[in-house]
C-alpha cells in the first residue's frame, strides 16, 4: 500500500487516492498523516461536488432526480440553479474540479458576483481571485470578493446596498431543548456597533463561569428589557482621501467586517471624528513607536488598523482581543509593526508550541508543531 505522505496533498483527485483512503487504517495514522488524509478527503469531496453540479446543469427531469435521491423537487431545482456557477466562474470551478477549492468557497464568490451587470465584470473579479482563492478562508475570500465587486462596479454596488437594506428583518427559529434563535439582519455598520456594545456589556459583567458568548446573550436580553447602560463604542472605517472627496468610489473598510460602499463610509465621516493617517508604499499605516513595554493608546489603534481589526493568525477572522510583541521586548520594538493582534486562543498558541517570525515586509510566518508553514499578510488600507 502506498504510504500516506505529504506529497499526496498536491495531487489532483483520482480513483487511486480514493482507493488509498479506503485502504488506510485511520486509527493507525500519525498526526501528520491525519492532516494529509483530511486534505486528500477534502479534494475528493470537492471533485464529487463538481460532478454533482455538472450533472445538475445538464439534467432535464428534476422530478426523476428528486425521487432517486429522496429530496423535495424544489430542493433539486434550487441546486440546479446553483450549478450555473460552472458557467459564470469557469476558472474557479476548475479549481473545484481539481480539489483546490471547496464548494462553500466557490458559492461564497458566486453569491457576490451573481448580480454584476455583465460577464466582463465577472471575469475581471475572477481574474483577481484565481491565484489567491485556494489560500484564503471563506470569510477572507468573501471580503476580498466584496471589495473587488465594489471596485469594478461601484455605482451598482451602492445600488445593491440600498436594495439589500430593505431586507433588514428579525427572524425567529425554534431550536431543540427549549431554545430558539433570534436572527437580526442589519446594515454591516449598525450590526458592528450593536455587537461591540454587547461585547462591552459582557466584559463589564461579574466574573463567573459564563462564557463570553453567554454573557453577550444575557447582555442583549438586559438591553432589550431596558436594563442596559449607555455606552460609546469605536467603529473604525478606513477610507481614502480621494473617496472622501468624491473623486473615486473605492469602498471603505469596516474593521471586523470588510468593504462597505463608498457612500456609507462618506456618510459616517460626516457624523464621526476622523483622523488622517500617512500610508507607506504598501498602503499600510505608518507607525508610531515608544520605548516602553506597554504601547500607548495611539499605537494600539495603529496596530489594530494594520491588522484590519482581526486576529493575525492564519485563517482566523476573530476580532482582536490581545496585542503581543512578535519579537519579545526589549529586543523587539513597541510599534505597530512588531505588535500583532490575536484572539486569546492564538495568542496562547504563539507562546506555546508554535513559532512565529516577521519579515521586513511585515509578512508573518507561522510554523506549527508538525513543521507546516503558513503566512499572513498585513492589512492594506
Amino acid at each position: 500500500m502506498e504510504e500516506l505522505a505529504r506529497e499526496l496533498e498536491s495531487r489532483e483527485p483520482c480513483g487511486a487516492l480514493l482507493d488509498l483512503l479506503m485502504g488506510v487504517d485511520l486509527n493507525a495514522l500519525t498526526a501528520d498523516q491525519q492532516v494529509t488524509a483530511f486534505i486528500v478527503a477534502r479534494k475528493i469531496k470537492a471533485f464529487a461536488d463538481y460532478v454533482q453540479l455538472s450533472i445538475l446543469r445538464d439534467v432535464e427531469d428534476t422530478a426523476e432526480l428528486a425521487m432517486a435521491v429522496h429530496e423535495p423537487e424544489q430542493s433539486v431545482v434550487r441546486q440546479k440553479r446553483s450549478s450555473e456557477v460552472l458557467d459564470r466562474l469557469p476558472r474557479l470551478s476548475e479549481l473545484l474540479r481539481r480539489g483546490e477549492l471547496d464548494l462553500r468557497r466557490l458559492e461564497t464568490v458566486d453569491e457576490r458576483i451573481v448580480n454584476l451587470p455583465n460577464p466582463a465584470m465577472i471575469a475581471e473579479v475572477e481574474d483577481e481571485l484565481v491565484e489567491v482563492a485556494p489560500k484564503l478562508t471563506r470569510t477572507q475570500l468573501a471580503r476580498r470578493t466584496t471589495a473587488l465587486v465594489a471596485n469594478v462596479d461601484p455605482t451598482g454596488y451602492d445600488q445593491r446596498r440600498l436594495k439589500a437594506k430593505q431586507e433588514r428583518r428579525v427572524e425567529f427559529t425554534p431550536l431543540p431543548d427549549g431554545m430558539a434563535q433570534l436572527r437580526i439582519t442589519l446594515t454591516a455598520l449598525d450590526a458592528r456597533q450593536v455587537y461591540d456594545v454587547l461585547t462591552q456589556d459582557a466584559r463589564a459583567l461579574v466574573k463567573d463561569d459564563r462564557t463570553t458568548d453567554q454573557k453577550r446573550a444575557d447582555a442583549f436580553l438586559d438591553r432589550f428589557l431596558g436594563y442596559g447602560i449607555d455606552r460609546k463604542v469605536k467603529v473604525h472605517v478606513t477610507i481614502s482621501l480621494e473617496t472622501l472627496m468624491g473623486l473615486t468610489e473605492d469602498p471603505g473598510l469596516l474593521d471586523g467586517y470588510g468593504p462597505i460602499a463608498a457612500d456609507s463610509a462618506r456618510e459616517l465621516s460626516m457624523h464621526a471624528p476622523w483622523r488622517g493617517l500617512l500610508l507607506d508604499q504598501y498602503r499600510r499605516a505608518s507607525e508610531l513607536s515608544t520605548d516602553t513595554y506597554r504601547p500607548t493608546a495611539r499605537i494600539k489603534e495603529f496596530a489594530e488598523l494594520n491588522a484590519g481589526g482581526t486576529c493575525s493568525a492564519p485563517g482566523c477572522t476573530t476580532p482582536i482581543q490581545e496585542l503581543d510583541h512578535t519579537i519579545p521586548w526589549p529586543a523587539g520594538d513597541t510599534n505597530a509593526t512588531q505588535l500583532k493582534g490575536y484572539c486569546a486562543h492564538h495568542h496562547h498558541l504563539k507562546h506555546g508550541n508554535h513559532t512565529v517570525t516577521l519579515d521586513s515586509d511585515n509578512t508573518l510566518h507561522w510554523v506549527t508543531p508538525l513543521g507546516r508553514h503558513y503566512t499572513t499578510h498585513p492589512h492594506q488600507c
